[in-house]
C-alpha cells in the first residue's frame, strides 16, 4: 500500500467535508444572523464597505458595519493564531488535527452564544482556523472557506493535463458540497436554530479530528 496515495485521498475527503461545514455555517449565519457571512470574508468586506458608505452619505440601506466587523475580526484572529501555532511543524497528513479540535471548541461556543454578535465572531474564528488547516493540507486550488480562488483554479485546470483534470474534479466537488452545505445549513437554521447548525458542524469536525489523529498514528507505524 502506498501511503502517499492514501494520504492524497484522505486530504481530498477532508477538504470536501470541511467545505461542506463552511457552507452550512455560512448559509445558517446569513439566514439567522442578519445576513452575515462567517466563512466568506469577501462577502463581508462588501457588506462592510456598503454599510460604511451608507453611514457616510446618509443612505439608509438597513445595513450595519457591526456584524461584518465581528466576522472579519474573528476570522483574522483565528487564521493568524492557527498559522502561528503550526508554522514550524506540520504534525500529520491532515495538517494539524489539533486545529480541528480548536474549531470544534469555537463552533460549540458559537452555538452557545446564540444569535448574537459574539456568535458571529466565534463562528468566523472557527472558520479562520479551518482555513489554515486547509492550507496545511496543501491541496492546490482548494481552501474550504473561500471559493473564488477555487473557481479560478477549476477554470484553469479544465484546459490542462490529466493531472489538472483530476484537480478540477476535486475543485468542482468542493463547489458542489459548499452549495449543498449552505442549503442544508439554511434549512436547519430556519427549522431549528443557528446554534443547532454550529453544534452539528462541531460534531462533524470532532469526527474529522479523531480521524486525523488515527491516520497520523497509522502512517507513523507504517513508516
Amino acid at each position: 500500500m502506498n501511503p502517499t496515495v492514501d494520504r492524497t485521498y484522505a486530504h481530498a475527503w477532508t477538504a470536501l467535508v470541511l467545505t461542506a461545514l463552511a457552507g452550512a455555517v455560512d448559509g445558517a449565519g446569513f439566514l439567522a444572523l442578519g445576513q452575515q457571512f462567517v466563512a466568506n470574508q469577501t462577502g463581508n468586506a462588501v457588506l462592510l464597505a456598503v454599510a460604511v458608505s451608507g453611514e457616510l452619505t446618509g443612505r439608509d440601506d438597513g445595513l450595519s458595519a457591526v456584524g461584518p466587523l465581528w466576522s472579519l475580526g474573528g476570522f483574522a484572529v483565528g487564521a493568524v493564531a492557527a498559522s502561528l501555532a503550526t508554522r514550524r511543524h506540520v504534525l500529520t497528513s491532515f495538517g494539524v488535527p489539533a486545529l480541528l479540535v480548536a474549531e470544534v471548541v469555537f463552533l460549540a461556543w458559537a452555538g452557545a452564544a446564540g444569535g448574537t454578535e459574539l456568535a458571529i465572531g466565534l463562528a468566523a474564528l472557527a472558520m479562520g482556523v479551518q482555513s489554515i488547516h486547509a492550507a496545511r493540507i496543501g491541496l492546490s486550488g482548494v481552501t474550504t472557506t473561500v471559493l473564488t480562488g477555487t473557481l479560478i483554479a477549476l477554470s484553469v485546470n479544465l484546459s490542462g493535463s490529466r493531472d489538472d483534470l483530476r484537480s478540477a474534479r476535486l475543485q468542482a466537488g468542493v463547489w458542489g458540497v459548499y452549495l449543498l452545505g449552505a442549503g442544508l445549513g439554511s434549512v436547519l437554521a430556519h427549522e431549528v436554530s443557528f446554534s443547532a447548525v454550529c453544534w452539528s458542524a462541531a460534531g462533524v469536525a470532532a469526527l474529522m479530528a479523531v480521524a486525523g489523529f488515527v491516520e497520523d498514528r497509522w502512517f507513523r507505524a507504517a513508516s
